[in-house]
């Protein structure tokens, strides 16, 4: 904040030391480091950072046969050569209270549309004395006003602006509604006509929709038929607002009819399924089978049948004319009364029926406006909204059930994977994930502003000591007190050997000839006592999360941060996708190593040469838990956020950062043990991305 600097189009992240930018270097396996160079970070090999004093004893021990033989003299001899006694310290440090680093982070930006008003961007004018002619004015996004548009309501329409009523004997005249009610003090009742302009194009063919309306109206005893063509008003502005009320037309109706066509050509009156087929693939279709009334039986007419022949189908059977019968079914169950959906339930159905709906879009955010037709609350529309944006002011004014917390959390199955598919890679449903943070604001380039999440930094650059809690126990009291006697044993051992051969006194040579026999004895043994005294059971450690590029066993990397391969390090059981676990003898379950799966080896081999937005593998090393993870990421994540809780773990999305843009990107989803809270601080309003674009 109040510090403006030029970078280079790299990777950056946060540093938790003191807050600045730093350009983002990644250890990385050998075979990924020798690679040739594809991405936009830095790589650096991996390095052992265990406690020196250990790297020596084990390479001291390494000597010494491992499979149960005795040394030989010559292993002995080796061993002796390579130990070296120096003070060095073994304990690593503790920093944080024993917290993760935290990820010194806050978004100073205005939100493009805020949940509260009070937050929304304002035109400020700043006046300085004597210079009245002087202000500062921020520029304000196209098509805003002084109030945010999240919470202005969008009244629903009682009846259509625009009717065509019926005359006498024969034909219509177009008419305000209010206008014919006022003249005839009633409320006008009316049919639709649905159908799409793939099938009728010109003015010519529209002519048939007015037949069938003008057919069905009189048939229907109505007074009037509305019909999109004719009663949308004359100016475009006109016609896209009373387009997005078209589900308020629908619920005013006394019945819907169907008009369709045969494109083909054919003029065979079984093609009318193929029609309703082609009809159906209009996004404002689904929102007009929906909303028409319980148990009705639609008429529909064939402009190449005439009018004297209508098919008829029931409202319950239209799902099986469409390609998403078996969730649109439950949409149509719902409206029927036969099935009651939750409101969560309901939104995330019909967005997956409307995407499959791609034909009758005039604006980027119709998706939603569609959507908007089947909810209460209705914000304004906003032509420069994009589908995103559109969907989101949507779900916060409707929504007590938090639909966009809740989808930040999933983890898609591609990375090409659209936002509105709401798929989880996890293979669990909206509802079973348990929002931890609020969306406080929506920003621009389809990004939300969250608060209230707990985050943590991950570390890329190298691994480091780790601070480490052990219990006392009867053999380390004693070969704590032996090693550190050391010293006084063999400066008294000398000292006395000098004396006696000084000829203060034979019995002195042998006390001291013992004192340093005990003292060499200890030296020699030494890289023992230090596993002894250093390794074991951890009841505690630094937390820390460690990333690097690649694969490693667990065995070497536990040599690389604990110094020895002493069983601390676990792999997670189901952590990310990747993750595999097994029942052990006793009923327990046990993570295995995940390139156990040969898919799994795969990807990690694909992996070393993989080029810019493809999928990379990059390992995680929790050092609270003790477990490790390997995961699927397009970019080196340099966060932990944690945003719900789902099946007894957390959801923790691995975030990367541009810069540029001061936004946290998804990268992929975890899940976590939910203890990982306790070591975690909160961090300010963020702005999250669900996908960033591949540079």
């Amino acid at each position: 904040m109040q510090r403006a600097k030029e970078f280079a189009a790299e990777d950056y992240y946060l540093s938790p030391f003191d807050g600045h930018l730093a350009k983002l270097f990644v250890q990385s396996t050998q075979e990924i480091y020798d690679a040739s160079p594809n991405s936009t970070w830095r790589r650096t090999f991996i390095r052992n950072r265990s406690p020196l004093i250990l790297q020596i004893a084990n390479w001291a021990l390494q000597s010494l046969p491992t499979d149960g033989r005795e040394p030989s003299g010559h292993d002995m001899t080796m061993a002796a050569l390579k130990w070296m006694i120096f003070p060095v310290s073994v304990a690593g440090e503790v920093r944080n209270n024993g917290k993760y680093d935290a990820l010194p982070y806050k978004f100073w930006g205005y939100p493009y549309h805020a949940r509260n008003p009070q937050e929304d961007k304002r035109d400020l004018r700043i006046s300085w004395p004597g210079h009245s002619h002087l202000s500062a004015t921020p520029s304000a996004p196209q098509g805003r006003t002084s109030k945010s548009a999240l919470n202005p309501i969008s009244e629903r329409p009682i009846e259509p602006k625009y009717l065509c009523f019926l005359k006498s004997t024969e034909g219509v005249d177009i008419l305000e509604v209010s206008q014919w009610r006022r003249d005839h003090h009633t409320a006008a009742t009316y049919v639709l006509v649905s159908y799409t302009s793939e099938h009728f194009r010109t003015e010519e063919e529209q002519l048939f929709l007015h037949d069938v309306g003008e057919h069905a109206a009189r048939r229907a005893g109505a007074q009037a038929y509305w019909v999109s063509c004719s009663c949308l008003g004359s100016t475009d502005d006109e016609k896209q607002d009373n387009v997005w009320r078209i589900s308020d037309v629908v619920r005013g109706a006394r019945s819907m009819v169907i008009a369709v066509a045969d494109v083909s050509g054919q003029e065979q009156p079984s093609l009318n399924t193929t029609a309703l087929r082609q009809w159906g693939t209009r996004v404002w279709t689904l929102p007009e089978i929906l909303l028409t009334p319980s148990n009705s039986e639609i008429e529909v007419y064939n402009r190449s049948t005439g009018l004297d022949a209508p098919m008829k189908v029931y409202k319950r059977n239209f799902a099986n004319l469409w390609g998403d019968a078996a969730i649109s079914r439950e949409l149509i169950d719902h409206y029927e009364g036969n099935l009651t959906l939750s409101s969560l339930e309901l939104v995330t159905i019909a967005l997956k029926c409307l995407h499959s709906r791609q034909k009758g879009f005039h604006l980027p955010g119709d998706m939603a406006y569609a959507l908007m037709g089947l909810l209460r609350r209705r914000p304004t529309v906003v032509k420069s909204d994009t589908d995103f944006q559109a969907f989101a002011r949507l779900s916060l004014a409707n929504d007590n059930d938090l639909l966009l917390e809740r989808l930040i959390c999933t983890l898609p199955k591609s990375s090409s994977q659209p936002w509105y598919d709401m798929d989880d890679q996890w293979n669990v449903s909206l509802w079973d994930i348990l929002p931890s943070t609020q969306v406080c604001g929506i920003a621009d380039n389809n990004t939300v502003i969250i608060d209230g999440c707990y985050a943590a930094a991950i570390r890329w650059k190298a691994f480091a000591a780790v601070a480490n809690l052990t219990r006392d126990s009867w053999g380390r009291f004693f070969f704590r007190y032996l090693f550190r006697s050391t010293s006084y044993f063999f400066i008294v051992g000398i000292s006395l050997v000098a004396a006696g051969a000084a000829g203060v006194g034979a019995s002195l040579t042998a006390v001291g000839a013992i004192l340093l026999t005990i003292a060499l004895l200890v030296i020699l043994g030494s890289p023992y006592i230090i596993r002894k005294l250093y390794t074991g059971k951890l009841w505690g450690t630094q937390a820390w999360f460690f990333g690097f590029e690649g694969y490693m066993d667990i065995s070497t990397l536990e040599e690389h941060i604990f110094g020895a391969d002493m069983g601390h390090l676990k792999w997670s059981t189901n952590g990310s996708p990747l993750s595999m676990h097994t029942a052990n003898e006793y009923g327990e379950c046990i993570g295995q190593d995940p390139t156990s799966n040969p898919e799994t080896a795969e990807k990690v081999k694909r992996a070393i040469n993989a080029q810019m937005g493809e999928q990379r593998i990059f390992t995680l090393v929790d050092t609270y838990t003790l477990t490790v993870t390997v995961f699927e990421a397009v970019r080196p994540p340099i966060a932990v956020v944690m945003c719900g809780a789902e099946g007894g773990m957390q959801r923790a999305l691995l975030c990367s950062y541009d810069w540029s843009t001061q936004t946290l990107y998804r990268e992929s989803v975890m899940r976590m043990e939910t203890i990982v809270l306790d070591q975690m601080s909160r961090v300010g309003r963020l702005r999250l991305g669900l996908s960033r674009n591949v540079s």
